[in-house]
Parts: C-alpha cells; structure tokens; sequence
C-alpha cells in the first residue's frame, strides 16, 4: 500500500488517481487532523468484497486449495454435473 499525505494528494490527485486504476495500487491518505482514507479501483473494490464475501463460508477456501492440486484427469467432466 503507498502512502502520501493530504496535501500531496491535493497536488498530485490525478497521478494519484491514475496510479490506483493502471497499477491497482491502494493508496493511503495520510491526514493531520482525523482521519485518513484509502483510494482504489472499483475493480480492486469488487474483488475485495467478493473475497470477504467467500471466506464467510467455512471451508471453502480449503476446498478450493484442494480441488487446486487435483489432477485435472481425477476431475468430473462438466457434462457430468448434476447442476
């Protein structure tokens, strides 16, 4: 996370702001009076949420660990789905 005070982000907003939307880098504003706040993408939003939306379900983190290192061979073919 990079971070920069209030009134370097007053001067360099839009590099700021580009420097969040091409590298996805969070940025942290450093205020001297209350407090501070946090620039990202709205692609880096939505994939922190859907990332703590996930790990609300037990288990499926290691689920997905695990289905990771399975041979793609042992898998189900998805036509085989009981959807």
């Amino acid at each position: 996370m990079l971070s920069i005070t209030e009134t370097q982000f007053q001067q360099h907003w839009p590099q700021a702001i580009k420097q969040c939307l091409e590298a996805h880098d969070i940025l942290q504003v450093i205020r001297d009076q209350g407090d501070g706040f946090i620039v990202l993408s709205t692609q880096d939003w939505r994939a922190i949420e859907e990332t703590l939306y996930l790990n609300q379900f037990a288990g499926l983190v290691e689920s997905i660990q695990q289905a990771h290192q399975e041979p793609l061979e042992q898998g189900i073919p998805l036509e085989e789905l009981d959807w």
